[in-house]
């Protein structure tokens, strides 16, 4: 009965030792590859800084483009698309919808009424 004790201890220490190996092998590879893997980071940054100047021209173009659409709207428009907004957020609201999506509901009514509040020409009332 010693004899397999023994047996199984020696087991036991010869599976520690292959599993210790394997890990040292598993982790010798990752280091090897973190050169390649900090250098593949390091160009798509690289890339992300060049295209990211155009890409913010391109989305201010655009959105100078639709305030500016909007601002020609006529007021009672504008004034029932956010209407239709906010009633929409009010009852994704009241009916649980999630937060997210609620708002996705609202931004429209906040991006007409900053469209109403920012026209050209629009005259300013006294406080």
């Amino acid at each position: 009965m010693t004899m397999k004790r023994r047996q199984r201890g020696h087991g036991l220490g010869r599976d520690a030792r292959m599993a210790t190996r394997q890990a040292s092998t598993a982790v010798a590879g990752a280091i090897g590859s973190l050169p390649t893997l900090v250098e593949t980071a390091r160009s798509g940054a690289g890339q992300l800084a060049e295209q990211l100047p155009e890409a913010l021209d391109r989305a201010r173009a655009s959105a100078q483009g639709t305030a500016s659409t909007l601002q020609t709207m006529p007021d009672p428009t504008l004034r029932l698309l956010a209407a239709f907004s906010i009633g929409l957020g009010a009852g994704l609201y009241l009916s649980g919808a999630p937060r997210l999506v609620t708002l996705a509901a609202l931004a429209p009514a906040l991006i007409l009424g900053f469209a109403i509040i920012s026209r050209p020409g629009r005259e300013q009332r006294p406080r």
